[in-house]
């Protein structure tokens, strides 16, 4: 069916969590997921690791480090994504606190913060 000029597409504004959108009850922890592997990703990048050399600091296979900075999360836990940054030089801190009253539930952030020389945050 080929749309017309006049008709309208529906769009909707994402909450800004892709998993979320789609209805997956674990959205939070997949989003954090992905956000620990694109870190993950970066750090691989910034100190020009080969894929051999990540995967060897990191105890991992080639294949795996490849499908992990390709976001294919598979087999890759929340835990198991940590120690893969603290194996490539990372401090890893968690905080845990009282939700804020007027949030309605509990969440999960990532927060990297840049160690190029000046520190900054970065919320993601």
């Amino acid at each position: 069916m080929n749309k017309t000029e006049n008709e309208e597409i529906a769009v909707h504004a994402s909450s800004g969590n892709l998993f979320a959108d789609l209805g997956r009850p674990d959205a939070e922890e997949a989003l954090a997921r992905v956000r620990l592997a694109q870190q993950v990703a970066e750090i691989i990048e910034r100190k020009e690791l080969s894929q051999t050399d990540a995967a060897e600091l990191m105890g991992l296979d080639q294949p795996k480090v490849s499908a992990l900075v390709r976001g294919r999360l598979s087999g890759f836990s929340t835990d198991r994504l940590l120690r893969c940054l603290m194996s490539l030089g990372q401090d890893v801190e968690i905080i845990v606190r009282d939700k804020p009253i007027d949030h309605p539930k509990a969440h999960i952030s990532v927060i990297a913060v840049a160690n190029i020389g000046v520190h900054s945050s970065v919320a993601i």
